[in-house]
């Protein structure tokens, strides 16, 4: 399992680790869904977040409205 630390940009600066398996997984298979639903260019991201290192993937999840908790590693 790959986990980083990353960074959340808010009021307060929090610190969380982050399963970037388990995000990369859900990632592709979000972005999978929507190009089989109509959307074809969707297929671009799946294929940049197969490249993404960790901290890409946490913000393209942030930028895709997707809260990162569900990651969260204690």
């Amino acid at each position: 399992m790959a986990v980083i630390d990353t960074i959340a940009n808010s009021e307060e600066t929090n610190m969380a680790k982050i399963d970037t398996d388990k995000l990369r997984d859900y990632l592709e298979d979000y972005c999978g869904t929507a190009a089989s639903s109509g959307f074809p260019a969707a297929l671009l991201d799946v294929r940049d977040i197969e490249n993404m290192d960790g901290y890409e993937l946490c913000e393209k999840a942030e930028d895709l409205g997707i809260d990162l908790e569900r990651f969260r590693v204690d």
